[in-house]
């Protein structure tokens, strides 16, 4: 059984904000993740507010501060939720005044298929979590959740499947019994395959889409920051990028982005939004999740 080693992060940094300033088209899920995580890692400033509105009480102040230290991140591959989860912990290490580690998750948490392998990884991970942060705040990513927490019920969840997930669960609790200063993100391509035990401790769920014409605007500008690019040749790039399927936040800046960029040196020319838009002649959107499985 190979040794689980948790990925680290330190937060703040200059690379996590250059990394979060950068994630455009998403500005809704940055402000509402960002929000859920101070709540849940310093529930003093809710108790702030409290005193400072409702001295009498506020009971669904009572229930929010128990709630579990869980969110789950979900949508279609490359629309930026698995980067913002690797990026938030600089901007929330600022607005908490302290650092916060961010941990997460091997792509090879399930183990090779040993029997009792994939409980006594989630275990590690956990364990492993605990002693990093002591009584430091700090995130533990678990990307691809669906390989951890597939409903019970799905045809091919065998028994060594619905004993990680039990485990994952009974972690999961823990957490929330400890008090420690720790919150779990889950991160899935496939939030409908998730058991409902897993979705009932969830305290937020942030869906990612596709960019829609606004967002794809936002990410034609930041590709051509530093360009002398006017309003006009953006606003006909976002126009002209309408797909169906949409395109993603990945395709344009991962896939467009460089082959104009190619384009630019091939010809030895400045860089520029008609080269963009020749590259969005030849890219394909990626096709969606149900297209790729069908």
């Amino acid at each position: 059984m190979s040794e689980l080693k948790l990925l680290e992060e330190k937060h703040p940094n200059a690379e996590g904000r250059r990394r979060f300033d950068n994630l455009v088209g998403v500005d809704r899920q940055k402000q509402v993740l960002l929000e859920e995580l101070l709540l849940l890692l310093d529930p003093a400033r809710l108790d702030a507010w409290r005193a400072r509105h409702h001295r009498r009480g506020l009971p669904v102040a009572d229930v929010a501060r128990r709630r579990p230290p869980l969110v789950l991140l979900s949508g279609e591959v490359g629309t930026g939720k698995t980067a913002l989860a690797r990026a938030i912990g600089t901007p929330l290490a600022e607005a908490l005044d302290t650092p916060i580690r961010v941990l997460e998750t091997p792509s090879d948490i399930r183990g090779s298929g040993l029997v009792g392998e994939i409980s006594a990884r989630v275990t590690a991970a956990f364990s492993q979590a605990r002693m990093l942060l002591g009584k430091s705040p700090g995130l533990l990513i678990m990307d691809e959740a669906d390989d951890l927490a597939t409903r019970r019920s799905q045809e091919q969840a065998h028994h060594e499947d619905r004993a990680g997930l039990n485990v994952l669960l009974k972690q999961l609790d823990q957490v929330g019994r400890d008090g420690q200063h720790l919150v779990v993100i889950l991160v899935t391509n496939r939030p409908e395959v998730l058991d409902p035990a897993v979705r009932r401790r969830v305290s937020l769920h942030v869906a990612f889409t596709r960019p829609d014409e606004s967002a794809r605007r936002s990410m034609f500008a930041e590709i051509l920051r530093g360009t002398d690019t006017d309003a006009a040749a953006v606003d006909r790039l976002a126009e002209m990028s309408e797909r169906s399927p949409p395109f993603s936040s990945s395709d344009l800046f991962e896939r467009v982005a460089p082959l104009a960029l190619r384009l630019a040196l091939r010809a030895d020319r400045p860089f520029g939004h008609e080269l963009l838009e020749e590259a969005l002649g030849e890219v394909e959107p990626t096709p969606l999740l149900d297209e790729r499985t069908s």
